[in-house]
């Protein structure tokens, strides 16, 4: 017979380290996880990097506003495309 039991929370923290859930089974994570780690933080982060990688940047943005929405919104629908492939 089957039991209904509740989800395994994803990462436990027990006797000194931090374990997190693979399949079934929990293995021990060399670095702590970050609390606030989430699909728009990094989304974000992707963002702001690309954008770095591409010169797009306030001075664009003051010089031209068009040119930097266009930019800022061809590398958002880039990031996006990249976080849809991960997953």
């Amino acid at each position: 017979m089957e039991q209904n039991l509740p989800p395994l929370p994803p990462i436990i923290f027990e006797n000194g380290l931090y374990y997190e859930l693979r399949g079934e089974q929990y293995y021990p994570c060399l670095l702590p996880p970050e609390p606030d780690t989430t699909e728009d933080k990094l989304l974000e982060t992707i963002i702001r990097q690309m954008a770095e990688a591409q010169g797009i940047n306030e001075d664009l943005k003051a010089r031209d506003q068009m040119a930097w929405v266009g930019a800022m919104n061809n590398i958002k629908s880039a990031a996006l495309e990249i976080l849809r492939e991960s997953k």
